[in-house]
């Protein structure tokens, strides 16, 4: 199923080019599992030429795949931002005994994450390749990440990311499959650890808050 869905988008982009960029890329936001390399670097093997040389081939990638993959990866991630922002309150508190967290915990949390290391981490998140996009944007919504610079540095890394990826895309061809299902595994790979760090971060409040009641 979702090979099919994937190989549908990467077939648009062959018929419609810039404008399927935006849909495949707020297509693989909303569903999870597509691997989320394929699609830029689909884009930059297919909608871009290989006879141009780097530097037209670099404008290209900018104009073709950077600005509809960095609008559309920003506002894609209005999505899990949103749903955890005003959804993730009603979670912890209903899951707090089995979390062993309550919401105070978080808010003490969010306040440690509205600094300018924390922006760059955001942005740093959001331009290496192998970091799973939704568990950012859903993690930012539960601390409550403020929404100015959570835009601001999404569409910064975006730019970063689409472009890395665009032009890896372009410069392998054809074989571009093979390098972005090696990037989707680490990036699964890389969920499953953020994962297990955000219960490790969660344990540790509990640990910390609890001691000094």
């Amino acid at each position: 199923m979702i090979s099919e869905i994937t190989q549908w988008i990467l077939e648009i982009m062959r018929a419609h080019g810039q404008i399927a960029v935006f849909i495949g890329v707020m297509i693989e936001q909303v569903i999870v599992p597509i691997p989320s390399p394929m699609i830029i670097m689909g884009a930059g093997a297919i909608l871009i030429s290989p006879d141009l040389n780097i530097p037209h081939g670099f404008l290209q990638i900018l104009w073709i795949i950077v600005l509809p993959g960095t609008i559309a990866s920003t506002l894609g991630s209005y999505i899990g931002y949103t749903i955890s922002y005003y959804g993730g309150k009603a979670l912890v508190i209903r899951f707090q005994r089995f979390l062993d967290v309550d919401w105070n915990q978080i808010e003490r949390l969010e306040k440690r994450f509205h600094g300018k290391r924390q922006c760059l981490s955001l942005f740093f998140l959001r331009a290496i390749p192998v970091f799973p996009l939704s568990l950012i944007s859903i993690f930012a919504g539960l601390i409550r990440f403020p929404i100015r610079p959570f835009t601001l540095y999404t569409f910064l890394g975006s730019i970063f990311r689409c472009l890395f990826l665009g032009f890896v895309g372009w410069w392998i061809g054809a074989t571009y499959e093979k390098v972005a299902g090696h990037l989707d595994s680490l990036e699964t790979m890389i969920s499953v650890l953020m994962l297990i760090a955000m219960g490790g971060i969660l344990g540790y409040l509990y640990y910390k808050f609890r001691k000094k009641g």
